[in-house]
């Protein structure tokens, strides 16, 4: 079922799997970012001036929380009612529905995936290749995510980048886990040389594991490095119409150099007023009106 090279209708457990199972994950989730968070501090805060008999606090704190645990109520009904209509086979529907939900600042992972199936499954192939990157970032290792991104980019025609085996590689990790590899790598050396000092008797059957831990940490923070510098750097135009003109310069008129697709992917180099300059990576290159694609940081 998760096997990208299957045909389509063999596929279509895969695009609707978590639109019905995740709705209890990411109604959790939406409730932790929306409302337990703030409550946790605010409960803290109120036991606190309980203790020192200031009911005026505690009165202006419940104010507070009130909004949130609506704010909460509202989300999740949303959900519930975006995961009504994918079922009903709504699918741009529901794809408002899910979008209602992110412009409100409650986003996850699974909001991504769903608005993600949503769009592939009403045809804005460009769209839901867009989502399933954002919940990438979120969740880069999730099997189905990976395989849904495959197999929306199998359905793209004409020219578009291709991912290669490093970026692959690197997309295993977030930037935020390549960056906390790299710190314990830095303390666990850090830790070994301290061993070594305090312990001189421990020094030589410490020295291979600190040269290991040594190299590791250097490598880690190279990736991270990497990571960033292509996250921040690199951005990508995913084309959202179903056939663009990409022309030889930023002018209306100017003579088309190449066509491209919904859901095609294409790296920015340049920008100019309205127009961007990209490159499908196979020595094509060119300008592109910006409101023809949606921009998306690289991964």
């Amino acid at each position: 079922m998760k096997s990208v090279a299957t045909a389509h209708p063999s596929h279509e457990a895969t695009i609707g799997a978590r639109t019905a199972m995740s709705a209890r994950t990411c109604v959790r989730e939406l409730a932790e970012k929306a409302v337990l968070a703030p409550v946790r501090r605010w409960f803290l805060v109120a036991v606190r001036e309980v203790q020192a008999g200031s009911s005026f606090v505690v009165l202006f704190i419940t104010l507070l929380v009130c909004p949130c645990w609506a704010s909460a109520t509202d989300s999740t009904s949303l959900f519930d009612t975006a995961n009504r209509l994918y079922a009903e086979g709504r699918f741009t529907e529901a794809a408002s529905a899910y979008e209602k939900i992110l412009e409100s600042g409650q986003a996850s992972p699974a909001l991504y995936f769903n608005l993600g199936n949503a769009f592939f499954k009403s045809g804005q192939m460009g769209r839901a290749i867009a989502a399933y990157r954002q919940a990438g970032r979120l969740t880069p290792r999730d099997p189905d995510l990976r395989a849904n991104l495959q197999f929306a980019r199998n359905q793209v025609q004409g020219p578009t980048l291709r991912v290669g085996r490093w970026e692959r590689w690197f997309g295993t990790l977030s930037l935020n886990e390549w960056t906390w590899l790299g710190v314990i790598a830095i303390w666990l050396t850090f830790a070994l040389l301290t061993v070594r000092e305090l312990r001189p008797a421990l020094a030589r059957s410490l020295r291979n594991w600190t040269f290991a831990a040594g190299a590791t940490a250097v490598l880690l923070v190279f990736c991270a490095a990497l990571a960033f510098a292509a996250g921040s750097t690199r951005k990508l135009a995913i084309i959202v119409l179903p056939e663009a003109a990409v022309r030889s310069s930023p002018l209306e008129g100017a003579p088309n150099a190449f066509t491209v697709r919904d859901g095609a992917e294409l790296r920015v180099l340049d920008q100019k007023d309205d127009w961007l300059q990209v490159t499908d990576g196979a020595r094509r290159l060119g300008w592109l009106k910006r409101d023809a694609a949606l921009l998306s940081g690289h991964s």
